[in-house]
């Protein structure tokens, strides 16, 4: 099973805005306008940049029975970094929430009751909204009870 989380419409919104304060910045210097078109190549692509380098995030969860795996890959545009454990050393997924005054966010994590890396590890650094982090917890955590050779759930 292959569970991946990409931030599709962050990554489009940071480079929309790369793009716009970039022509805003040649129109500007082609206008004559030097300082407001540095401050747009500044704020465009620098900044913007930036913030697509810190939190545009690809993570994905790779469970492998036939090769008793579990890998965690993640990839921004600084690198990539894979994570192994064994498989039957994961005894469930579970949801973390983060409660703040704006409200609770959720993000999936694994818990491993085995090897040297026993206790909670979460699939993604960030908390989001809604229920996408309790529906994947309920697939991971059914597929875990799946019976391999019968394709039944176990009781």
């Amino acid at each position: 099973m292959i569970l991946r989380s990409v931030p599709w419409v962050l990554g489009v919104i940071f480079a929309a805005t790369i793009l716009g304060l970039s022509a805003a910045g040649l129109k500007n210097l082609a206008a004559g306008q030097y300082d407001t078109a540095a401050m747009m190549f500044l704020f465009g692509p620098v900044f913007m940049g930036i913030f697509f380098a810190v939190f545009v995030r690809r993570d994905d969860l790779i469970l492998d029975r036939s090769r008793n795996l579990l890998e965690l890959r993640h990839a921004t545009v600084r690198g990539r970094r894979k994570i192994r454990h064994d498989l039957h050393h994961l005894s469930r997924a579970m949801v973390q929430t983060n409660h703040s005054n704006d409200g609770e966010t959720y993000r999936v994590a694994l818990v491993l009751d085995g090897g040297m890396d026993a206790g909670i590890h979460p699939v993604t650094e960030v908390y989001t909204g809604g229920t996408g982090a309790q529906r994947t917890v309920d697939v991971i955590n059914a597929w875990l009870a799946m019976d391999v050779d019968s394709g039944q759930r176990q009781a």
